[in-house]
């Protein structure tokens, strides 16, 4: 599954490269999901402006797929995640509260009746994923002020009875994301049974858990929800592309194994394995390829690494390890045993504010830098040297800045401002120009893959970057000449976000809390 909604939509002729990739690797199915970038017939402002698909596309990519023996299937949302409708004046009555649609209101049903037609004429398959995760303020807006107080869970069941009377008329076979029976039906042991008996029959529930590299977890979760007697268990696992603008792929593999081992003796039928892109779509899908043929191989059987990873250089003509280095802008130590991205909060922290400057250990800087080298070193006129061209930039940027705040700080509360002016005249220049080289070769690497809409977010987000910069620059210079009695942001002292997380990497994939704890003002 391939995340076509937060920014960035794969361009169709890469959809058809990545299938037939896939293919090779042993994968049966694609599935493309678009919270709203697909064009619906009849609704004119659905996914306006957000780069999404024509029914001419989407019609093509299924004919394509169809020849090399790949299904495609959609995975589209038909309760929540629909965040971008109510900037719509057309869509703002269909909203409940935040991205949740208005459960019971017939303009609603119109609509996504709509995108099942729509559905249903471009692609073969009448598998359809539904969606209907994380609805978490359902029932607690207009629904709460118009009907009064339910359940959660009752609503919830009362639209997907709805729902599947819309998908049952167009043949549909559909699944949705699981976690809702468990975050508001029931818990991580059991379901009551007059939920299991209200979940309609023949609806596949798809189980989704990421990261976790405890088999008995596992276990645990398949064993709930075979509760579920008249609905079939998908499994769906992760390839870490969530985590900022590197994949955190030694997670991936690991637990990946853990969960198909588990998905084997607990009989699931079919597993996919997700690539989402929270926040912007940073991480190119590309560079998962070792995490996603892994995959592909430890669902046939094969958990054997050096077997993976002979196989693999035989398929891309990279080296495995080679291909995994892709990850080392999130890795800050040796051993990492769990998901952060500094890839992307080292990125946007801010020089003076310092927000995640307690990450920073000692021998970051020197990690980053031999990282970078490492990266450097496998641009030699192979396909993806755009991909190694852009890490080995971004983690030598990281490898300039991520103790510059600290170094001002330091030097700030030691009063000393021949070392803060030394600072603002050797570091902040470069880096300017580090910048502007990472962001050329993320452009190269955005438009090789993507459709152009959706850059925009990640371009304004590096040129505030350099605007910012240039900004701290000059304080400084003010400061040390006079003209600024203190420099606020360095008075201030440097607070841990995550208790107990000096010196470590931590996961945070919000660029607006990244770069200012005023995030609300955006």
């Amino acid at each position: 599954m391939i995340d076509c909604s937060r920014g960035g939509v794969m361009k169709p002729e890469k959809v058809k490269e990545f299938a037939k990739i896939i293919k090779n690797m042993g994968y049966t199915g694609l599935m493309l999901y678009t919270e709203d970038t697909y064009e619906v017939e009849n609704e004119p402002y659905f996914g306006y402006m957000r780069g999404g698909y024509t029914m001419a596309e989407l019609k093509d990519m299924d004919a394509y797929c169809g020849s090399i023996g790949i299904e495609l299937i959609p995975c589209i949302q038909v309760l929540a995640h629909l965040g971008h409708l109510p900037r719509w004046e057309d869509y703002a009555p269909h909203m409940d509260m935040a991205d949740v649609l208005l459960v019971g209101d017939e303009r609603v049903y119109t609509l996504i009746d709509n995108m099942l037609s729509t559905i249903a004429k471009c692609f073969t398959t009448r598998k359809v994923h539904i969606g209907m995760d994380e609805a978490f303020c359902l029932g607690m807006g207009r629904y709460l002020r118009q009907s009064g107080y339910r359940k959660q869970i009752d609503i919830l069941l009362e639209h997907l009875n709805r729902v599947k009377a819309l998908t049952d008329q167009y043949g549909m076979q559909i699944m949705i994301w699981s976690d809702m029976f468990f975050h508001q039906g029931g818990s991580s042991e059991s379901i009551p049974q007059e939920i299991l008996d209200k979940v309609p029959a023949g609806v596949d529930l798809v189980y989704w858990a990421y990261n976790e590299k405890d088999k008995s977890f596992y276990d645990k979760n398949f064993k709930v929800h075979q509760q579920f007697v008249n609905n079939k268990t998908v499994f769906a696992g992760g390839i870490c592309t969530w985590t900022g603008y590197a994949p955190n792929l030694q997670i991936a593999l690991d637990s990946t194994a853990s969960a198909v081992k588990s998905a084997e003796e607990h009989n699931i039928e079919h597993i996919i394995m997700t690539m989402w892109g929270d926040d912007g779509k940073d991480c190119s899908f590309y560079a998962a390829l070792p995490a996603l043929y892994a995959s592909a191989q430890m669902i046939d059987g094969n958990f054997d690494r050096q077997d993976i990873a002979e196989k693999f250089s035989a398929m891309f003509g990279y080296d495995f390890g080679e291909f995994m280095n892709l990850e080392l802008p999130n890795i800050t130590e040796d051993e990492e045993s769990h998901v952060h991205n500094p890839s992307k909060y080292l990125l946007f922290n801010d020089p003076l504010l310092g927000l995640f400057d307690y990450t920073v250990h000692n021998g970051l800087k020197a990690r980053y830098a031999a990282a970078a080298e490492v990266l450097q070193r496998s641009i030699n006129g192979r396909e993806y040297d755009y991909l190694f061209d852009f890490y080995a930039k971004l983690t030598g940027l990281l490898a300039h800045k991520c103790d510059l705040g600290i170094r001002l700080r330091n030097a700030y509360v030691a009063k000393d401002k021949e070392t803060l002016k030394k600072l603002a005249d050797e570091e902040f220049p470069p880096m300017q120009v580090l910048v502007r080289q990472v962001y050329e070769a993320y452009r190269t690497l955005w438009y090789k893959e993507n459709q152009s809409i959706g850059f925009e977010v990640q371009e304004m987000r590096f040129g505030a970057l350099l605007l910012r910069n240039e900004n701290c620059q000059r304080m400084i210079y003010e400061y040390v000449n006079g003209e600024l009695p203190v420099i606020q942001e360095l008075e201030l002292p440097r607070l841990p976000g995550h208790r107990g997380a000096e010196g470590k990497g931590v996961f945070f994939n919000s660029y607006i809390q990244t770069i200012s704890a005023n995030s609300n003002a955006f």
